[in-house]
């Protein structure tokens, strides 16, 4: 499987990016549900983490994914500061290994497309929140 490096992407970033780690649930287009992990999250979008075997339910065939592929999921997770559940539906961006060791080691991009309910309101307020000067 051949993946594009995660370094790639680094540069094409519009918005800052908050290191995040809680846990996710990835609910893909057959219907199937995996766990994941939000590795980070910016105004835009967010990068989840899984093991290969939830990136193959994702991606089925492991092939290479771009944003105009337009492949779909619903991501629901939490935001830390307020709790507030987060559902959103979001286009697969890019895919790729990391090289971090542990057992998500495969990385997915996912732009954000529609939220649920006041999904879009809470992500701003987090990032209002965790980007403000503490005094």
């Amino acid at each position: 499987m051949v993946l594009p490096h995660e370094e790639h992407y680094e540069d094409k970033r519009q918005f800052p990016r908050l290191k995040l780690d809680v846990p996710a649930l990835i609910l893909c287009v057959g219907g199937e549900m995996v766990e994941a992990q939000v590795y980070d999250i910016s105004p835009d979008g967010l990068q989840i983490r899984c093991s290969r075997k939830a990136a193959l339910v994702i991606n089925p065939g492991a092939k290479s994914v771009t944003v105009k592929d337009k492949v779909m999921v619903n991501v629901i997770f939490n935001l830390p500061s307020n709790n507030k559940q987060i559902k959103v539906v979001s286009n697969v961006y890019y895919f790729t290994l990391t090289q971090d060791g542990s057992d998500n080691d495969v990385a997915f991009g996912l732009k954000f497309k529609k939220f649920d309910g006041k999904g879009a309101k809470y992500v701003e307020q987090f990032f209002v929140h965790e980007l403000e000067p503490s005094i």
